[in-house]
């Protein structure tokens, strides 16, 4: 199968190639997702089976402060992208957020009620309804972190079904190039933030969100019910 990955420099991109050396990962000058024409022309000539889309721009307190690179890359990228696969064969699977649920009570089902708490999950929330018109599609709602957590604090009031991306992208991958489309949510167990870093880190120091950040709600544990049965 050949496989074209968007956002391969990135954390989730660098673990998906060494996975799968035989990607095809162009970087953004030599395909820029937010150039219609260009993506359309990269697309016809590289010919992929399938196009795994994960560029995004993520950092929220970025996007808040300057949001036009996001709907740029996001949103605008995404809806190139998927006008590309509009009348081929080519599957598309596009990593999606957490944040776009509702996240105040956490074990969310993928037919569950969304409503982003914060600009960034509004752009992938845009990028998920622009990738449901290509027919063969698979939205990955998931949360992955680096290999380790290197900040001092982490919440022990924050509740999500994150891991780490050395586990998450062969889950991603494997999702993928099953036979699956729809949403389907991948993640780790539901833990809190701290649990998540002091598995990895343990000197980081318990912290507590506090209602303090609205943009962070405080439980997106997702059900995994879907992905488990595709697992076994």
């Amino acid at each position: 199968m050949r496989i074209l990955l968007t956002g391969g420099s990135g954390l989730l991109g660098t673990e998906l190639q060494r996975l799968s050396s035989g990607m095809l990962a162009p970087g953004s000058r030599e395909f820029d997702i937010r150039d219609a024409a260009g993506v359309e022309s990269f697309v016809a000539d590289s010919a992929p089976d399938l196009i795994l889309h994960a560029a995004a721009v993520t950092n929220n307190r970025d996007i808040e402060a300057d949001p036009a690179a996001a709907l740029d890359v996001n949103i605008k990228g995404t809806v190139n992208i998927a006008k590309a696969c509009l009348g081929t064969s080519i599957r598309l699977v596009y990593v999606s957020t957490d944040y776009v649920y509702k996240g105040d009570r956490g074990n969310y089902s993928e037919t569950d009620e969304i409503l982003p708490s914060n600009l960034y999950a509004w752009t992938k929330l845009a990028g998920e309804a622009a990738v449901r018109a290509v027919s063969d599609h698979l939205i990955i709602r998931t949360s992955f972190g680096a290999t380790r957590f290197d900040y001092p604090g982490a919440f022990s009031d924050k509740w999500s079904s994150k891991d780490y991306v050395d586990r998450i992208a062969p889950k991603i991958l494997k999702a993928a190039t099953a036979p699956v489309n729809g949403v389907l949510n991948i993640g780790g167990p539901r833990r809190t933030i701290y649990d998540y870093a002091a598995e990895r880190n343990p000197d980081v120091k318990s912290i507590a969100l506090g209602g303090s950040s609205p943009d962070s709600p405080a439980d997106t544990s997702l059900n995994l019910d879907r992905w488990e049965s595709l697992d076994d």
